[in-house]
């Protein structure tokens, strides 16, 4: 199951934002932040299509949300010994 962390910066309120983030579809979680970014958000989907989906067309159209930068989570491979 494909997984990104999304960084976001915020217009305004980021405690206003954080709750409307944990209402997308697809955020598992999500986090006020200090430094460089405003908030971050955990994202799954069953496609790394669908978690763009999610970034572009739930995160990105909130209200409060001036850009984003999006991490894709690569899981290590596994291999018995």
């Amino acid at each position: 199951m494909p997984k990104a962390f999304v960084f976001i910066n915020s217009r305004s309120n980021t405690f206003e934002l954080v709750k409307a983030l944990t209402k997308v579809n697809g955020v598992s979680e999500a986090y006020s932040s200090r430094g460089t970014y405003d908030a971050v958000a955990m994202v799954q989907a069953g496609s790394v299509s669908q978690v763009k989906e999610i970034v572009s067309k739930g995160i990105r159209a909130l209200e409060d949300v001036k850009s984003t930068l999006t991490l894709t989570i690569i899981e290590p491979s596994t291999t018995d010994d």
